[in-house]
């Protein structure tokens, strides 16, 4: 399931997050990957610069009403800040099962800057049935299972800069993740929820997160 997060961040919130990043140095991404062809920049993730803005971002999506039912986040794992110029991309991959002692559940990606500052960069997932490809407003976010294979297109023009990140879930089976997100939405949304309907939905809904949780 690929969940779309809107307004993750504010305006006032990219334009901080960019703040304390850009004055920094990026380092070469092929530090944190052993794959041959990738080719961005990264933050140092203990940098004090990524720290902050790294709180800011997980603040942020821990307070995200569609986060938390799409995701049912454990631990969040420490944001990593990239960069792609002209001429970097991210070749096909899945990411690593573990990370920083966690399991990677859910990989997320924040988008910093506005699509017609840039061209290329697509982060293109691969489904089962076909590929889709995302390009967001900043701000926005896209969420999808860890395990899914997936890249970032070649940017031809402008910067692309994002926030990557990645969480582990209390659910980890990634289509129970998608019932209690759709029974959630329904809770959330409908208009049946006065009254031995609602009460039933509730009662399911919490039931199943007693059922299929890890915690």
């Amino acid at each position: 399931m690929h969940v779309l997060l809107k307004k993750v961040l504010t305006a006032e919130d990219v334009a901080r997050v960019k703040e304390l990043i850009l004055g920094e140095v990026f380092t070469n991404g092929k530090e944190t990957s052993t794959l041959i062809g990738k080719h961005n920049l990264q933050l140092p993730v203990e940098s004090p610069a990524s720290q902050a803005a790294g709180e800011l971002v997980v603040e942020r999506l821990s307070r995200h009403e569609t986060f938390n039912l799409a995701v049912q986040p454990q631990f969040i794992i420490s944001p990593m800040f990239s960069k792609y110029d002209p001429g970097m991309e991210y070749p096909d991959h899945v990411d690593e099962a573990i990370m920083g002692g966690h399991r990677s559940d859910v990989s997320m990606t924040v988008f910093l800057n506005e699509p017609a500052t840039y061209e290329g960069g697509e982060l293109v997932i691969e489904t089962g049935n076909g590929e889709r490809s995302y390009r967001l407003a900043a701000g926005d976010a896209i969420a999808y299972p860890s395990s899914t294979l997936h890249h970032v297109a070649r940017v031809t023009r402008g910067t692309r800069l994002a926030a990557i990140l990645w969480v582990q879930s209390r659910v980890r089976d990634p289509a129970k993740r998608e019932i209690l997100y759709d029974l959630g939405s329904t809770i959330r949304d409908g208009n049946l929820m006065e009254g031995p309907y609602g009460d039933r939905l509730r009662q399911s809904y919490w039931n199943l997160v007693r059922l299929w949780a890890d915690a």
